[in-house]
């Protein structure tokens, strides 16, 4: 609920469209924050998203994650903290 009303709260910002592909049913992003928000404290997600605020057409996975204070981080990143090495 908290990931749906800050989407809906962000309609100044965001485009219609880029809301609802946000929240469609079909799409995990909202879902994924959603989760994350259950246990702040030992889930991350892991994304190759970048952060775009001023993007107006899509919301990226890390613009909810600031709002909220879920932690994200990119593939390599996640690999260095688990200690994998290629």
């Amino acid at each position: 609920m908290q990931v749906t009303h800050w989407a809906f709260s962000r309609v100044s910002h965001y485009s219609q469209n880029a809301i609802n592909e946000f929240l469609a049913a079909d799409e995990a992003d909202a879902f994924i924050v959603a989760y994350a928000l259950g246990d702040i404290s030992t889930r991350t997600i892991v994304t190759q998203e970048v952060s775009r605020p001023e993007m107006k057409s899509k919301i990226k996975i890390p613009e909810p994650c600031n709002a909220f204070n879920v932690r994200y981080i990119r593939a390599m990143e996640m690999f260095r903290e688990l200690g994998e090495t290629f």
